[in-house]
């Protein structure tokens, strides 16, 4: 990965930590149920990308050029980087968020959890955002170049 992106991922959850321990944003059962059904949506966005891209022109061409930004590998390798990571993050954040829902307890639908803890769960999700938008960018990029080469 690339490191300005590493510091994206990282400005974002610290700002919706602060923000989320600030303001005390309370998690809400069906909240929980929200994220979980949306992570999981994007988890399978993922896979389906991979599966568009796998046979196409444009994963050739990456696997033949070199990266700019990162001499030692090939832009092929910096992709699968970007996948393994993001679908890293949000199988962690689903299950995070399915054992937290698990072992909570609620009262009037919100989930009592620690404050602290509840600011990581908030940050971790939309920490997912930066890959779900880096992605989408690359999946882009690629049906424009897979255009340009019929």
């Amino acid at each position: 990965m690339y490191n300005n992106h590493k510091v994206y991922i990282g400005i974002i959850f610290s700002i919706f930590f602060i923000l989320s321990f600030l303001i005390n944003i309370k998690i809400t059962e069906s909240a929980m149920q929200n994220f979980i059904t949306f992570l999981s949506i994007v988890f399978g966005f993922y896979m389906t990308s991979l599966s568009v891209l796998y046979n196409s022109k444009y994963i050739k061409n990456m696997y033949q050029e070199i990266d700019p930004k990162k001499p030692t590998q090939r832009k092929i390798t910096t992709l699968i980087q970007y996948f393994k990571h993001s679908a890293y993050l949000t199988v962690f954040t689903i299950f995070l968020l399915m054992i937290t829902s698990l072992i909570v307890n609620i009262d009037n639908n919100i989930l009592i959890i620690n404050p602290i803890f509840q600011s990581f769960l908030i940050s971790i999700v939309f920490s997912n955002f930066i890959f779900i938008i880096l992605l989408f960018k690359v999946f882009i990029n690629s049906l424009i170049k897979e255009a340009k080469y019929e």
